[in-house]
């Protein structure tokens, strides 16, 4: 039973945190991912002649579309506003939404924080 608590928690964790941030870093990674491999990969190397080689077609499509990723990765960004602190960032520090919280903002109410 404590395993199935913990991986409940597990669960629970995830959902609490900001998806939005999360994403945001886990594609700005996979850009350095994408640099990373086009800047170890030595065209002068490629076997351009061997029907069967398709690296140079791989190659095509991470620099084909990396123009509109990092156009849509920093437009994510800039909508939930990414500070540069990854863990700062995917914290989600809303308030919940309670009755109370509700009365708090309208007023007047017994509720009401001074």
């Amino acid at each position: 039973m404590a395993d199935t608590i913990e991986s409940l928690q597990t669960k629970l964790k995830m959902y609490e945190e900001n998806g939005a941030a999360k994403l945001y870093y886990a594609l700005n990674r996979k850009m350095w991912e994408m640099a990373d491999l086009l800047n170890g990969t030595n065209l002068k190397n490629l076997a351009l002649d061997d029907p069967k080689d398709k690296t140079f077609d791989r190659l095509k499509v991470i620099w084909n579309d990396s123009s509109s990723i990092s156009s849509a990765v920093q437009a994510l960004g800039i909508a939930i506003g990414v500070t540069g602190d990854e863990s700062k960032d995917v914290q989600n520090n809303r308030r919940r939404t309670t009755p109370e919280t509700i009365a708090d903002v309208l007023g007047d109410n017994k509720g009401q924080q001074a």
